[in-house]
């Protein structure tokens, strides 16, 4: 009995001490919790050496006061000059029209600016229509000019008195180192850069001919036909000038192949 009281009492000790335990790891006896530790400092981004954003600045500020000599323009003949691809595409084109031509040497004129780089020298611009004179002119101008011609000129033709077959166009310039309207000052011309043709006039079977002239209120076949070339142009060519445009334009046909933003053409 007597060693039955003593374990009793060693166990009553072991479970008080149990509790006294429990009671300092979850608070302090009474139910609260136990209170949290302290925070911790924030911590601050490093700073660089004192000197190091001085330099920095000192070399961002070297930057803006000399950012060195701006290049100079590219010359417009330069900026319009094809690639070989863009060329070689252009060639295969006029062939399928079935132009007469020859590769040209470079013009240049570096006093005016004006230029081709790689020029073509067209001689008939469609079997059986002979460009006269033959002139030297861009591919891409060669191009349009061949596809207005064989396109909308030669059958417009057809429908003239006695169904003419034309057989050639009379020009006025195509190539030639100028300022627009021949003017003394201004910007060069599209002729400077081999991108325009002057037409001055269509010759047909038979030796007759038809020249580009102011023709209002005629009501004749030659007025529809210059007309309907005209009009027709404008799908070919992004600037179509002639008579009824301005004094300077009043016997011709202003025709290029100018680059203007959003493909905008002037057609008047």
């Amino acid at each position: 009995m007597e060693r039955i009281r003593t374990i009793m009492a060693g166990m009553a000790l072991l479970a008080g001490l149990t509790v006294s335990v429990l009671a300092q790891d979850t608070g302090d006896g009474n139910g609260e919790p136990p209170p949290l530790p302290p925070p911790r400092p924030a911590e601050t981004p490093s700073s660089p050496p004192p000197d190091a954003t001085d330099r920095t600045e000192a070399a961002e500020a070297e930057i803006t006061r000399a950012p060195g000599p701006e290049p100079p323009p590219t010359p417009a003949p330069e900026r319009l000059a094809e690639s070989d691809v863009e060329f070689a595409a252009c060639r295969a084109a006029l062939d399928v029209y079935g132009a007469a031509y020859e590769i040209a040497d470079r013009i240049e004129n570096a006093d005016a600016g004006c230029g081709v780089v790689r020029p073509l020298r067209v001689t008939e611009i469609v079997p059986g229509v002979v460009l006269r004179p033959a002139a030297r002119m861009r591919c891409e101008t060669a191009r349009a000019l061949a596809e207005w011609v064989s396109g909308f000129v030669v059958p417009a033709a057809t429908h003239l008195p006695d169904r003419r077959r034309l057989t050639g166009l009379d020009h006025g310039s195509v190539y030639v180192c100028r300022r627009r309207n021949n003017s003394g000052s201004g910007r060069l011309s599209e002729h400077a850069f081999g991108n325009a043709v002057d037409v001055m006039g269509f010759r047909f079977a038979g030796g007759d001919g038809l020249t580009v002239e102011p023709r209002e209120g005629e009501g004749d076949a030659e007025e529809a036909f210059q007309q309907a070339v005209r009009a027709a142009a404008c799908l070919s060519f992004t600037t179509v000038i002639g008579p009824g445009t301005d004094a300077a334009h009043a016997d011709h046909l202003h025709l290029d192949v100018k680059v203007r933003r959003r493909g905008y053409r002037l057609c008047q």
